[in-house]
């Protein structure tokens, strides 16, 4: 079976002044959208988007109200799971007692219009409406793609020829897509170069610094270095500033053959390892995601090869996601082994480690050296990998 891998890259209706002040509220009037469409709030926690709650749409009108537990500014996303919409979702920073307009025309979720008095949303809202007709033609886009992909690989009945004529058009789709972003990021950058850098700001940095790791384009390596050698040390070293620290200067990653790279780790009681703890037997790295099918897939085997190998193999999940979710996940898995994290997300032992796609191994020998690194999981290739390399084999 081949591998999968999950590749590491959001005025009609009267607001009334009586809303709960602990809570907030979303709502919207959205045309043609059908009866009984669901919209679902996303919490976003790290990488991983997790449904908080949810609205069915009446009359093109939906209403959602949740009480956050605190009275921060957080950052929510508003998506539509249903056939004929993109994946993108309607990126929203909410807050206690501050309630949310919605207003819409079509299914570009992405686009949506948002009436909001939270700075934050006011400061992303500018950077969407600067590019909404390429962000309209991309999510149109994004659905065809989606239909493609569900009709001819996700579901039976496709000919072989059927399939690699789907795959040809979905190829330039991505092509397309890679060009509307392209557009889109050269806008923002010119746009960023007139602005004073706020967190929200950075995202976009963010965001167009991606490019140059994931699609190439070396010409905003220049632009994204000058206004990154402008940031101060708080935004430097928050998330999104070390991750653009990681494109414009990637580290040195640890390679087959080479000494593993070691850093300190805690567990979820806060209990301090290193790799190095290990050493005596072989040592399987497993970087995952609770966001990660092919992750979830891998469980039973993971549980499998850590009890039957225990004398002789170490295993290490290293979690990319953040400390909730991380939490979260150990539980809904039951996880039984060592299950680790450095506590930088994707920017700390994962750039090390050159981890781009996910799960993604690393077997270390006993003696600290890499034997092998691979991306990708399909039922068994866990044993045998560890038989073809370790000699380890379950009877």
């Amino acid at each position: 079976m081949k591998p999968f891998v999950l590749l590491l890259s959001c005025m009609g209706i009267f607001i009334c002044s009586c809303f709960a002040q602990k809570t907030f509220v979303i709502m919207g009037e959205v045309d043609g959208l059908k009866e009984g469409t669901v919209i679902s709030l996303m919490k976003a926690m790290g990488s991983v988007l997790s449904e908080v709650t949810k609205d069915t749409v009446v009359n093109g009108r939906f209403k959602i109200e949740y009480d956050p537990q605190n009275d921060a500014v957080e950052n929510f996303s508003l998506n539509c799971f249903d056939d004929g919409f993109p994946s993108l979702g309607l990126r929203l920073w909410t807050k206690a007692g501050h309630p949310i307009y919605i207003k819409g025309k079509n299914n570009l979720v992405y686009t949506w219009q948002v009436s909001s008095d939270i700075p934050e949303q006011k400061e992303w809202s500018y950077f969407i409406s600067a590019n909404k007709d390429l962000w309209n033609k991309f999510q149109q886009l994004s659905v065809k793609r989606s239909s493609l992909v569900k009709t001819h690989f996700y579901a039976d009945g496709s000919t072989e020829e059927e399939k690699k004529a789907a795959k040809t058009l979905i190829d330039s789709i991505d092509k397309q897509t890679d060009n509307y972003q392209y557009e889109i990021y050269k806008k923002n950058i010119a746009l960023l170069k007139k602005l004073p850098i706020t967190p929200v700001r950075l995202e976009v940095l963010r965001d167009v610094a991606n490019l140059i790791k994931w699609n190439n384009i070396e010409e905003f390596r220049a632009p994204v270095q000058k206004i990154y050698e402008k940031l101060n040390a708080s935004l430097k070293n928050s998330a999104d500033g070390e991750l653009i620290a990681l494109i414009l200067n990637p580290p040195k990653t640890a390679k087959v053959g080479e000494p593993m790279y070691d850093t300190l780790l805690t567990d979820l009681n806060g209990t301090y390892y290193h790799l190095s703890d290990f050493k005596g037997k072989y040592i399987l790295l497993d970087f995952w995601s609770f966001g990660c099918g092919p992750c979830h897939a891998s469980v039973p085997e993971m549980k499998e090869i850590a009890e039957a190998f225990k004398e002789s193999l170490a295993v290490v999940s290293l979690t990319s996601d953040n400390q909730e979710m991380w939490k979260k996940a150990s539980d809904y898995f039951k996880m039984t082994w060592n299950n680790l994290s450095d506590g930088k997300e994707n920017r700390g032992i994962y750039a090390r480690y050159g981890v781009s796609g996910i799960p993604n191994y690393v077997l270390i020998r006993p003696d600290g050296i890499i034997q092998d690194m691979w991306t990708g999981y399909g039922k068994g290739s866990l044993k045998t990998k560890l038989k073809e390399l370790a000699n380890l084999s379950i009877d």
